[in-house]
């Protein structure tokens, strides 16, 4: 028997075995995710099927039923559009983006007419303040922001100076003017802006307004951090320790003494000419 023959044979034994022990690996592994695709069970839930703004009433076709993994379905999802929808279907409270899961916690009561009312929580109030180009921080204040509220007043001062306190934190923006959608993004010189508040802090509020001037300030979209603050008076304007005075050192320029000058006659030409330290002119 010859060599050639017997080493192609061998080859194409080597082969076949590589290939078999390959597409048996890869049937394997193939065979494992669909195990564990099929082990990871799934709901239905209820999301949104576009973009939807704050105070949308809701309905079928805004509307989608998903498969939701089951150990993540959030708190007070829905299952079904008819769990959801009903005769006077709900408002959204806030905005939801496409795909996120519609919860019971960001819809306003059913029945509910809708409009600025349908945003206010049951334990909350609405109050509006009127607000300037300064105080209103300059028209880039817009629905949906949250903003601190200042109150300047010269109320129980002792020396009847003004004084500064911070009257709320964070407290959120439902409107500016007649306007309450959230997806205003244009700044815009307004003159009332409409606040979420509970009812003690609406009583502070306009209590503030006829004693003193209300200012806003804004706040960082992802800041709800509640601070200590200092009431800020005239004496925090100025420096503990005066500043004192530089004296100032004034050069004195020494006048360049004049130096003696001779009269040269040169024909119809005269020159008056200046005689060096130590040169004599001829």
């Amino acid at each position: 028997m010859q060599l050639r023959p017997l080493l192609i044979l061998l080859i194409a034994i080597v082969l076949g075995g590589v290939t078999v022990y390959l597409v048996n690996q890869y049937l394997q592994r193939e065979m494992t995710t669909q195990r564990d695709v099929k082990a990871i069970a799934t709901v239905p839930v209820v999301v949104a099927a576009t973009d939807l703004a704050s105070g949308t009433r809701l309905d079928d076709v805004l509307l989608e039923v998903v498969s939701w993994p089951e150990s993540s379905v959030p708190e007070g999802a829905f299952r079904t559009k008819k769990s959801l929808l009903t005769d006077e279907p709900p408002l959204i409270l806030t905005q939801a983006k496409k795909g996120e899961p519609i919860l019971k916690y960001k819809l306003s009561p059913y029945g509910a007419r809708g409009g600025l009312p349908a945003k206010i929580p049951e334990d909350k109030r609405a109050i509006t303040l009127a607000v300037n180009e300064v105080r209103g921080v300059a028209g880039f204040v817009m629905p949906g922001d949250y903003v601190d509220v200042l109150n300047t007043s010269s109320l129980n001062s002792r020396d009847k100076k003004p004084y500064t306190q911070v009257l709320l934190q964070n407290a959120k923006v439902l409107g500016i003017d007649q306007r309450a959608s959230e997806t205003e993004t244009e700044p815009e010189i307004v003159n009332a802006v409409t606040l979420l508040v509970t009812p003690y802090d609406g009583q502070r509020v306009v209590l503030a307004a006829q004693t003193g001037e209300l200012s806003l300030m804004l706040r960082n979209e992802f800041d709800a951090s509640i601070l200590e603050t200092d009431t800020v008076t005239y004496k925090d304007l100025m420096d503990e320790e005066p500043v004192k005075a530089t004296k100032v050192v004034r050069r004195v320029r020494r006048a360049t003494p004049a130096r003696p000058q001779v009269e040269v006659i040169r024909g119809l030409k005269v020159e008056n000419q200046t005689v060096k330290e130590g040169e004599v002119q001829q």
